[in-house]
């Protein structure tokens, strides 16, 4: 069964109703995430925290020494420790006026179940956040590497427990805040209608409980940092799907991405041949993965470049 990831791709290829990013659009997003990126990681250095490119922005650095030339997103992860420290220096106003950040909190709601940090000047609203009350401005995906259980029964268990939690909180989140972009774009194709009315369905039923709080139950149940066997809980394969040894983490070697020097993981072959196999070959077309968005405009300064 294809994922609604791969089938918003397809739907949004053989339809108008969302527009790509042209491409001066998608390069000014670009130069702007660079900016972001360099005052991340310029504080975290500062503060000794460990910060790497992961995912697509990962395989970005290896095989193209930057952005995946069809990807328009920029995604990090840091170690548990170093993770919560970035958040309690962001809700100090340490990146200054520029930004804002969401994560998962006991206090107030959080639209994923990892951290976002916004540029406040700009706006990268897609089919998912038009109707929520988060930041919309260009972002950047922080992803925290927690210690997972030796066992396999036990990463089993706990992985079961947390994919649960996650996948509540995505209906939830359909249902607390319905969306009109989302359920007309939906209705252009009736196997992701139908999966989208039984998720909002489901999530009024699990919606008794708010969201905000299943986010933090999320996150609060994968949380750790000891052990030596990590994982990406919030990752793309969920929290059973990229677990290794934390010397494939640790220590962070330098590549380059976008004439910058970066960190990415110790074993990034063993990494990346993880999330995409034979991560060299370019994939075909049509696996190809963009960000199709509602409303898009660029911070200031790109606007004037």
């Amino acid at each position: 069964m294809k994922s609604d990831t791969e089938l918003l791709n397809e739907l949004a290829r053989r339809t108008n109703y969302l527009r790509a990013l042209t491409a001066d659009e998608a390069a000014a997003m670009k130069r702007a995430l660079m900016d972001m990126y360099r005052d991340i990681a310029a504080l975290c250095r500062k503060h000794s925290l460990t910060v790497m490119l992961c995912g697509g922005s990962c395989l970005g650095a290896v095989r193209h020494k930057g952005f995946i030339p069809w990807d328009d997103d920029l995604d990090l992860m840091m170690p548990r420790r170093d993770y919560e420290t970035l958040i309690s220096l962001l809700a100090e106003g340490c990146l200054g006026d520029k930004y804002e950040y969401n994560a998962p909190n006991p206090e107030t709601d959080c639209k994923n179940v990892f951290m976002k940090i916004y540029r406040r000047d700009s706006l990268d609203v897609d089919v998912y956040s038009d109707s929520t009350p988060f930041p919309k401005g260009l972002y950047i995906d922080v992803f925290a590497l927690d210690a997972v259980p030796a066992s396999h029964f036990l990463q089993l268990l706990k992985g079961f427990v947390a994919n649960v939690l996650q996948f509540i909180s995505i209906m939830v989140l359909y249902a607390e805040y319905p969306s009109r972009t989302l359920n007309e774009y939906m209705s252009l194709d009736k196997q992701m209608h139908f999966r989208y009315r039984l998720k909002k369905a489901c999530g009024r039923l699990f919606g008794i409980i708010p969201h905000r709080k299943w986010v933090w139950w999320f996150d609060k149940w994968v949380a750790s940092d000891k052990g030596d066997i990590w994982g990406i809980p919030t990752g793309r394969k969920y929290y059973n799907g990229e677990i290794f040894p934390s010397s494939v983490f640790l220590p962070p070697v330098k590549a380059e991405f976008e004439g910058e020097s970066v960190y990415i993981p110790n074993g990034y072959d063993a990494y990346l041949r993880n999330l995409y196999h034979d991560y060299m070959q370019l994939p075909p077309v049509e696996k190809r993965e963009r960000h199709f968005i509602v409303d898009f405009k660029l911070p200031e300064q790109e606007q004037t470049k």
